[in-house]
């Protein structure tokens, strides 16, 4: 079985760093062999603080992979979907990895970080580097619950996980979507909690869907289901932020299908026939968008030791 990524499926914690780091020119061959010990580090520092809970994971963007991994690509890596739509403009990063360490120590997070930073100093250059908390017991700063039809169990790894039967090189992997989105929160606070409950769709205090009755086409939870009112399968791993006068969230959506991405943002734009535009938009800003592969270990494992490409039986 694939072994992926300990932070993919991973349960929500309370701190969360991310790093976007660009390459430096010429790196690729000595990156191949350290990306592989970033997990493994997380790894020995995750037994060493077991209790708190460390996980993380390293990913690579939808225009670096071919650099650094040129044998294969994952069939449907592309770029963040930057669709037309007059509602939403989307800024997208260039940077060339993604490193997410997530605990419930700050402390801990700060020495992953650190040894992570030190292994990388003479190959990359840090972009951006964004920090997130758990808020109110698993809440966003709009004061609702985040995320309440995130699929639960098993069917996390089902919805963020390719499976070998899709594709023996990239199983275990998962397409990722990050995106920094900024809250209006003056605004939103104007609001009433019936007016925010018709935005979102949901009830403020538990995340239950409203009635029939009161659910609105254009309510978050109706521009985001699918057909049969079934959610997609994305499993999200939400964060928020606040520094400074900006506040939001921090999103990382994962899929074993990458057409579910601009699948979730044509029904949120309204741009499928009979659909609406997602009004919870009006509230947010996306300032930072990219699109990765998180590889399984065995993927990292292979481009590490040169034998990526030369025998389809190392991911099956």
């Amino acid at each position: 079985m694939a072994r992926e990524q300990l932070g993919i499926c991973a349960e929500a914690n309370l701190h969360a760093n991310y790093l976007l780091c660009n390459v430096l020119d010429g790196q690729e061959a000595i990156l191949r062999q350290k990306l592989l010990r970033i997990p493994q580090m997380l790894q020995r520092l995750a037994e060493h603080f077991s209790e708190s809970m460390l996980t993380g994971l390293v990913a690579i963007s939808s225009h670096y992979w071919d650099n650094l991994y040129p044998w294969q690509r994952p069939a449907g890596l592309q770029a963040f979907p930057v669709l037309p739509s007059e509602h939403l403009v989307v800024s997208c990063s260039m940077a060339d990895l993604l490193i997410q360490v997530r605990s419930d120590r700050l402390d801990v997070n700060y020495i992953a970080l650190q040894q992570i930073q030190q292994l990388l100093l003479a190959n990359i250059e840090v972009s951006e580097r964004l920090s997130g908390f758990r808020y109110l017991d698993g809440r966003q700063l709009t004061g609702f619950p985040d995320a309440p039809q995130n699929p639960r169990g098993i069917k996390r790894r089902q919805a963020a996980l390719v499976p070998a039967v899709d594709s023996p090189m990239f199983a275990g992997g998962s397409y990722l979507h990050f995106y920094r989105a900024n809250l209006d929160l003056k605004h939103w606070q104007q609001l009433t909690v019936a007016q925010q409950e018709e935005i979102l769709g949901f009830a403020k205090t538990d995340g239950k869907p409203l009635p029939a009755e009161r659910l609105l086409p254009n309510s978050h939870l109706q521009c985001s289901l699918a057909g049969g009112l079934a959610p997609l399968p994305l499993l999200q791993q939400n964060m928020p932020f606040a520094h400074g006068n900006s506040q939001g969230l921090l999103v990382l959506n994962f899929s074993h299908q990458a057409e579910r991405f601009p699948q979730q943002w044509h029904y949120r734009l309204g741009l499928n026939e009979g659909r609406h535009y997602d009004s919870l938009l009006d509230f947010y800003r996306i300032d930072l968008a990219a699109a990765f592969f998180v590889p399984a270990l065995g993927f990292l494992e292979a481009a590490a030791n040169g034998s990526l490409g030369t025998s389809s039986d190392l991911f099956e």
